[in-house]
């Protein structure tokens, strides 16, 4: 139980410095930031995507995506 503890410990403290860490990288050149910035946006569209299926799936009603609210799609 104690390395499942250490584990935790080192997972939490590792995620607390990861900003820090993606800010020194993306200072270090232009393309960098844009890299990084657009690693973001992807990585933000995907949970995005998986945070809105998942509400889908609880039953929660949500906007429809897409197709207007009048039009059938056959």
């Amino acid at each position: 139980m104690n390395a499942f503890i250490d584990f935790i410990v080192r997972l939490l403290l590792d995620a607390v410095t990861m900003p820090g860490m993606l800010g020194e990288v993306a200072l270090r050149s232009p393309l960098s930031a844009i890299i990084v910035a657009t690693g973001s946006l992807f990585i933000l569209g995907a949970v995005g995507a998986l945070g809105y299926s998942a509400l889908g799936a609880l039953g929660i009603p949500l906007p429809k995506l897409g197709s207007g609210p009048g039009k059938r799609i056959e």
